[in-house]
């Protein structure tokens, strides 16, 4: 291996690398990535209690109609499952809003 050798590699490997643009456009992206992460979370972090108040109350005023709709038999055509879904469908939304701060915040 002469001097040539080494001087044609070091120009191989000078020759394939880019100076700056794409760790610059990367830093930007990144910057304008944790911009907008932090202020969607700050955003939802307030809204939570009202979040959880009302989707809380939902499901639980949705599982407490459904049972006394069932025990009283005003209606007939009265649909349990479909009531009990809806209310616990707030819970899991409920679960998926929480999911998302978990994603946010890290």
């Amino acid at each position: 291996m002469g001097i040539g050798e080494n001087s044609m590699k070091v120009r191989a490997y000078g020759a394939n690398r880019t100076f700056g643009r794409p760790s610059t456009l990367v830093a930007a992206l990144r910057l304008i990535w944790h911009v907008v992460r932090l202020s969607l979370l700050a955003l939802l972090m307030l809204l939570e209690p009202l979040v959880r108040t009302v989707l809380g109350l939902a499901m639980l005023l949705g599982v407490f109609a459904a049972i006394v709709f069932e025990l009283s038999a005003a209606g007939a055509q009265f649909e349990l499952l479909q009531q009990l879904a809806l209310a616990l469908g707030f819970g899991a939304a409920l679960f998926v809003y929480y999911a998302l701060l978990a994603l946010l915040s890290r």
